[in-house]
């Protein structure tokens, strides 16, 4: 296979964490075995301004760093270019197409100086649509494919989307992560050949942790460690850490010596919500190096996270990867992921059902092991980062001849 030059924009690379960026990493890492790949982006590390963030508030000083073979170069504007932006910030949502088009337009040259060259770009999308109209721009001007991976969000749709739905009808190529995914994209005009399922994968420490670290580190005090129930994810309101807190009294009733970790990079709205959590049996942390991750869901009993947007998923990935049950939420791509019964429970932002399958799994260990058993050979089958890499290589190769 011909070795390509590949352009990888994003808002938001590792060592900042989330799922997008951890997904792109993981494939950029693989294709940079093979071919010349260059990553774009404006942050290193977890932020939620996506507008301010990415023009006035961005990095002064912006940092080139290679990751696992990577070569990662930001971007960002002079102090002069971000005045001149401020204007155009304070009508964005009011004339969003002409904002976007003038922001993009004077982000073209930063991204062409990242990569004199590029054989396609490929844009993983993270927040707001300045650098995904940019990165557009850049292979419609060097007549190279552009590849987007949306991760769309079932409430990413109506009038404050449509500047995204449309560079989703115009991209040469869509990665999906789910066929529910794909779908949805066909239902809003992406041509059905334009597009292509990969999937996801776990993101884990090797060697894993000795057994016992985190629970040993975190675990409110006593003789020893009750059963501990995992959520793993940005604590962002619709991943469904609210309904979990309010369903941990329901869990006591039957269980007491259980006790929760709710792990991830915290938001404004989980610094508020766990203001006045008390209780030791909820124990609450924000980000934590890959190890620690990895620590806490070899330790977990259950891993529950029931989000209600989600592109994947692939925090569930990684619990199977280390034989765990898991609990999603009602996010449609969830719903295709995991097996009702088989490997996990997908359940509404109830309290009360969110409880119930807690209980049941708590209470019949010999059926969460069942089920973690059946999602490792899940992931085993289909979710490797190189079976993914082969896939998006795939994808990358008909892209290419298809527009040659």
């Amino acid at each position: 296979m011909t070795s390509w030059n590949i352009l990888c924009t994003i808002t938001s690379y590792p060592p900042a964490i989330g799922g997008a960026q951890s997904h792109t990493h993981e494939l950029m890492r693989r294709l940079a075995q093979r071919h010349r790949v260059t990553v774009a982006s404006f942050w290193d590390r977890n932020r939620t301004d996506w507008l301010l963030g990415t023009t006035l508030t961005a990095p002064l000083q912006p940092r080139s760093y290679t990751l696992d073979g990577v070569s990662v170069q930001q971007v960002t504007w002079r102090r002069d270019e971000r005045w001149r932006l401020l204007p155009l910030l304070c009508v964005y949502y009011a004339l969003k197409t002409q904002a976007i088009a003038v922001i993009s337009r004077r982000l073209l040259p930063k991204l062409a100086a990242v990569a004199p060259t590029c054989d396609l770009v490929y844009h993983a999308r993270i927040g707001r649509e300045s650098l995904a109209f940019a990165s557009l721009a850049l292979a419609r001007q060097r007549d190279v494919p552009f590849l987007l991976v949306p991760y769309h969000h079932p409430r990413w749709v109506g009038w404050n989307y449509r500047q995204y739905l449309d560079l989703y009808r115009q991209a040469d190529a869509v990665m999906a992560l789910t066929d529910h995914e794909q779908q949805t994209l066909i239902e809003l005009g992406v041509q059905p050949q334009r597009i292509f399922v990969t999937g996801n994968a776990p993101v884990l420490a090797t060697p894993p942790p000795p057994a016992g670290a985190f629970a040993g580190r975190y675990a409110p005090a006593r003789s020893a460690p009750g059963p501990l129930i995992l959520f793993l994810a940005q604590k962002y309101r619709y991943k469904g850490l609210e309904a979990l807190l309010a369903a941990a009294p329901l869990v006591w009733q039957q269980h007491p010596e259980a006790w929760f970790a709710f792990v991830g990079p915290r938001t404004r709205f989980s610094e508020r919500l766990f203001h006045q959590v008390s209780d030791p049996r909820l124990v609450e942390m924000g980000a934590v190096s890959l190890a620690e991750k990895t620590a806490a869901l070899a330790d977990c009993t259950v891993l529950c996270v029931p989000s209600s947007q989600e592109s994947f998923g692939g925090v569930f990935t990684e619990a199977w990867a280390l034989h765990k049950p898991v609990i999603g939420g009602p996010a449609p791509a969830v719903r295709e992921v995991i097996t009702p019964g088989a490997d996990g429970f997908v359940v509404a932002q109830d309290p009360a059902l969110i409880a119930e399958y807690l209980n049941l799994l708590l209470a019949q260990p010999g059926l969460a092991a069942r089920m973690g058993q059946a999602g490792f050979a899940k992931v085993q089958a289909h979710f490797t980062w190189d079976a993914l890499a082969a896939k998006t290589e795939q994808a990358m190769q008909a892209v290419l001849h298809r527009t040659a």
